[in-house]
């Protein structure tokens, strides 16, 4: 996971000012809290497509966006 996006959104938040923010809670949280955001993310309802075409664009998008959270936060 990009450590330096978990400091910065740390101390946006209020954490740590000290050299080290966060340390390993920091990280399980982060853990915890990207993995309930991906599942959100598979569980999005997808009653909005109409047709089969419509449906495989819903499909698809949910899938890009999954990948591009794991991607911005190096998730594996």
């Amino acid at each position: 996971m990009k450590k330096e996006i978990l400091k910065e959104i740390a101390l946006q938040a209020g954490g740590s000012h000290y050299p080290e923010v966060g340390g390993e809670l920091l990280q399980k949280y982060s853990d915890l809290l990207l993995a309930e955001v991906i599942n959100t993310i598979k569980t999005t309802p997808i009653h909005c497509a109409f047709t089969t075409h419509d449906l495989g664009v819903v499909e698809c998008t949910i899938i890009k966006t999954i990948e591009h959270v794991k991607n911005h936060f190096d998730v594996k």
